[in-house]
């Protein structure tokens, strides 16, 4: 069986986002596991392109996004439509060159005589394409796989826009990102997505494609838990990324002050901090920058605290944290498409006072924090084996052909 893997997004070992490490993941097991013929179509930024690998395993084709001088002026013109006009199309969660590189590619492709049976588009992104990808490889299955379910990631900014100008420009997007996704969604043969909350929210949307489930992937960490009682408040991810720079500095400003008398320390962990971060750094409130290991980060760490409002789909961090051991205190939006019970393997919390009170009941009651953590990584270890997942995605492939 021929597959063609399209993705806006390069899959490598040392992948620092969420998405990355499950393309990279899914994307090797098939390579690994079993006979398929894979091709790959994919996008990097000229400095990460050096750690990928991918290419001394199977026929890769890599475009560039072209980031400084004369080439990258030239690439934001062309985009200037798709990236900033709220009357596009596809809500600006693509762009007019990512479609450019994709047809021309597959084009090229096709007048070599390549005959793909199976095309994976891979996030949002390519999956707005379908139909012209389609035009080109008329009898290829598709199959769609949704890391994140776009309309959710964008009804979130509208809600949490702060001005009327940025809620109406927010809800022209919204609308239209809606329309475009339901219908490529339903153009696809097949759609993949990381959790049921998402198949629920997309069943009361129209969606009429057969869909599958699988595990979504995270960096399975051992922690050895230090002898010493834990002292440190988490918080991590790219720090450059509104969903996470937020909620860091409302954990800074709101929560942090209510619990520093107990002697704890804040950690706010991951790369590109803003400077509204920086200034906020003292021996209290340790902002990391980019670690290339968070198991010391996690090791001393009382709990993850994650009070997100943005983004989509199942939040890696929270998984990552709960399978190693980590107690987690969160809100609906972090905890979402995880079937987490509140108090047993979680610590539910919505405003400034929940937060520092379910702080101050980790650190002053160890046995109960003990039993949060046994409680959630057991509840990881049965719900998301993404090694099973792997073994389930190589049949969904075989059974579309």
């Amino acid at each position: 069986m021929k597959i063609l893997w399209i993705s806006p997004f390069l899959p490598y070992d040392n992948v620092d986002h969420a998405g990355g490490k499950l393309l990279n993941h899914y994307i090797n097991s098939i390579i690994e596991n079993t006979s398929y013929d894979v091709r790959y179509v994919g996008f990097a930024k000229t400095d990460e392109y050096k750690q990928f690998t991918l290419d001394k395993k199977i026929k890769c084709y890599i475009d560039f996004y072209h980031d400084h001088g004369i080439k990258k002026l030239v690439r934001n013109a062309y985009d200037l439509y798709s990236l900033k006009c709220p009357l596009d199309r596809n809500g600006n969660i693509t762009t007019s060159y990512l479609k450019l590189c994709i047809i021309e590619r597959l084009k090229a492709l096709k007048k070599e005589g390549y005959e793909p049976d199976v095309i994976i588009l891979h996030w949002t992104q390519t999956i707005v394409f379908v139909k012209d990808v389609k035009k080109i490889f008329a009898t290829s299955k598709i199959v769609g796989i949704e890391e994140d379910v776009s309309i959710q990631a964008c009804l979130r900014k509208y809600e949490n826009a702060k001005s009327k100008l940025q809620k109406m420009i927010t809800k022209m997007r919204y609308d239209n990102i809606e329309k475009s996704e339901i219908a490529a969604l339903n153009n696809c043969d097949l759609v993949i997505l990381n959790n049921e909350k998402d198949l629920e929210m997309l069943n009361k949307r129209g969606i009429r494609t057969p869909v599958k489930i699988w595990s979504t992937y995270y960096d399975r960490i051992t922690v050895k838990r230090e002898t010493e009682p834990q002292k440190n408040i988490l918080f991590y991810g790219d720090m450059s990324r509104p969903e996470n720079y937020r909620p860091a500095l409302w954990l800074i400003d709101e929560v942090f002050p209510l619990v520093e008398k107990l002697g704890l320390k804040l950690v706010i962990l991951g790369g590109h901090p803003t400077k509204e971060l920086l200034d906020r750094a003292s021996d209290k409130v340790i902002i990391t920058g980019f670690v290339e290991d968070i198991e010391p980060y996690l090791a001393s760490s009382l709990c993850l605290a994650a009070p997100l409002v943005l983004g989509a789909g199942i939040k890696v961090k929270v998984l990552t944290c709960m399978a190693a051991g980590i107690p987690v205190c969160t809100n609906d939006v972090g905890i979402e498409g995880i079937p987490a019970e509140e108090g047993k393997h979680y610590l539910h919390c919505e405003d400034k006072n929940e937060y520092a009170d379910a702080i101050k009941k980790l650190y002053e009651n160890n046995s109960y924090a003990e039993e949060i953590a046994i409680n959630a990584r057991k509840l990881i270890d049965d719900k998301f084996d993404y090694h099973k997942s792997s073994k389930d995605f190589a049949k969904w492939l075989q059974e579309l052909v």
